[in-house]
């Protein structure tokens, strides 16, 4: 089967009412203003290779808007959710598109390139020459040209190009368009196109055979791990020179990346998925309980976390110390910080973004803090048994109001059969950090005035609290792969297979516990990231 680029996908895709990217579909969107007349990518197809074909993320999406256009707008806020376990940029969330998506794609498309044109600076980066000058389309083919390269991610094949000059022309002539305004229209389509919705890669050739992502494809690929979004200027002429077929390059442009303010990304979205901090801004906590939480405190919280990510990726700061290193100051996190004794805050765990976000509202959960450490952190998978009510704290003695000492209630869950097989493993390291109220600040005591136990013994070694456990969890971490396979799910956008395990613990281990940005350019320069696979199942 061959796949040719310029005919993708076929027009009745709306009336279908769906489908499964990866196995059939049919086209996204015609110019629906005109009936779709002048679509450029009618009747097409599409054979799938490599990487499942999958849309963008939310996040992507706004991003590469943002980068290609210059706009302020965020349309992809008001897409439908979609979600997975894992990562959302997993390829098995976002291989199914709705109707209610595809008129989301459309809207988004008309009102960005309404707002790009209406924008001197934005249509000034657009029309690179003025398309009004000349009788034949030249300006016009150059403008579709350099923005097509960028829309697409690659360059625009000349039937493509050729198509889209013709959509211009048609504009023109029986839209009755000025030619900036045929610009716009040109635009818009390209915006609904799936080349420009969808990530597909082809690799250099239509076999079914293993082989390497063309320097396109790797630079998407580079984009979208560290900035959530297109490639710069750069990468394209990387990729155009062939240069990032050699691993020196490749880790010379993830050092590129990291530096530049658009990493940012990174640690929102995959720091933040994977240990939960970008979920914070929309965290409550009880303000007439806990008078220091505010808007800038969880602000705070998150600059200093974000910050504390960096010290691992470009700071040069080794994994190895994830649950030991130094917390950023900042001024603002003062009142949580103010009654801590000395030596008691170190590390990841103490961080109030992480105490914070394993809490409720109202109260600590020892549970959801010990689960967090061992699903993200160790990845060790915990599900509860079968068929089994798991009572709220407070439940089990009936008791009414607020609960006020967790561990009492705790040692309730314990005398149950049923809970105990999990709340043996996970309460130790939960309630070691109990010292922490439910906004990471320090505290001896509960709020009725019992006083803290965060003692407990893990692997045979007991602790008073957490500065006693987090000798032994830097030990067990010392050895576990979590990170590299975060990481490589990260990148890959899939979970990892079975096939996938050998490599996790080959990269693990000459990695060693270095640097988040020594760990992406291994993971970067496998043969994972840089060939496409015969057998595209996940």
């Amino acid at each position: 089967m061959t796949f040719r680029r310029d005919r993708v996908f076929a027009s009745p895709w709306l009336a279908a009412g769906g489908c499964l990217l990866g196995i059939s579909c049919t086209g996204i969107l015609g110019s629906q203003d005109d009936g779709g007349q002048d679509d450029p990518e009618q009747g097409a197809s599409v054979a799938i290779d490599g990487m499942p074909v999958h849309h963008m993320t939310a996040s992507e999406y706004n991003n590469t808007v943002a980068h290609l256009l210059g706009t302020r707008l965020r349309p992809a806020e008001s897409f439908p959710a979609f979600g997975a376990k894992g990562f959302d940029a997993n390829v098995n969330a976002l291989s199914n598109l709705s109707q209610v998506l595809v008129q989301g794609y459309y809207d988004a498309a008309k009102e960005l390139a309404a707002d790009a044109f209406s924008n001197e600076a934005q249509r000034a980066a657009i029309l690179v020459c003025d398309p009004a000058e000349g009788a034949d389309d030249g300006c016009a083919r150059e403008i579709i040209e350099r923005f097509g390269l960028r829309a697409f991610r690659r360059p625009l094949e000349a039937a493509e190009l050729d198509r889209y000059a013709a959509q211009y022309a048609h504009a023109q002539t029986t839209l009755e368009m000025s030619p900036v305004e045929a610009v716009q229209h040109v635009v818009r389509t390209l915006l609904t196109s799936p080349n420009f919705l969808l990530r597909i890669e082809v690799g250099p050739d239509s076999e079914r055979s293993p082989g390497a992502l063309n320097g396109h494809e790797i630079a998407s690929r580079l984009s979208y791990l560290l900035w959530s979004s297109l490639p710069d200027e750069a990468l394209f002429d990387a990729a155009e020179g062939d240069e990032l077929a050699t691993e020196d390059e490749l880790r010379q442009q993830v050092d590129r990346m990291l530096d530049d303010p658009k990493s940012a990304a990174f640690f929102q979205n995959f720091f933040g998925q994977w240990l939960g901090t970008r979920t914070l801004p929309s965290h409550n906590a009880d303000a007439t309980r806990f008078p220091s939480w505010n808007d800038e405190v969880k602000g705070a919280m998150l600059d200093q976390v974000n910050a504390y990510f960096a010290s691992f990726t470009t700071g040069g700061r080794p994994w190895s110390e994830f649950l030991t290193a130094p917390h950023p100051e900042s001024r603002l996190l003062e009142p949580v910080y103010e009654n801590d004794p000395e030596g008691v805050r170190e590390g990841f765990l103490t961080l109030p973004a992480f105490l914070t976000l394993s809490s409720r509202a109202d109260r600590t959960s020892p549970t959801s803090r010990a689960k967090t450490i061992l699903e993200q952190l160790f990845c060790v998978p915990l599900v509860p048994p079968a068929n089994v009510d798991i009572p709220e704290l407070g439940a089990a003695g009936g008791d009414e109001g607020p609960v006020e000492n967790v561990r009492q209630e705790l040692e309730k869950h314990r005398a149950s059969p049923d809970c105990a097989s999990c709340h043996d493993v996970l309460d130790p390291i939960g309630l070691s950090l109990e010292i922490f109220d439910p906004i990471g600040a320090y505290r001896t005591a509960y709020p009725n005035g019992d006083p803290i136990d965060a003692t407990g013994v893990y692997e045979g070694v007991a602790f008073e609290d957490i500065s006693g456990l987090v000798p032994a969890l830097v030990e067990a971490a010392r050895t576990g792969t979590c990170p590299t396979e975060q990481l490589f799910s990260y990148a890959v956008r899939r979970r990892p297979s079975g096939g996938d395990r050998t490599r996790i613990k080959e990269i693990s281990a000459r990695w060693d516990g270095g640097t988040i940005a020594d760990l992406v350019k291994r993971v970067v320069t496998s043969e994972a990231f840089r060939l496409r696979a015969k057998d595209t199942s996940r």
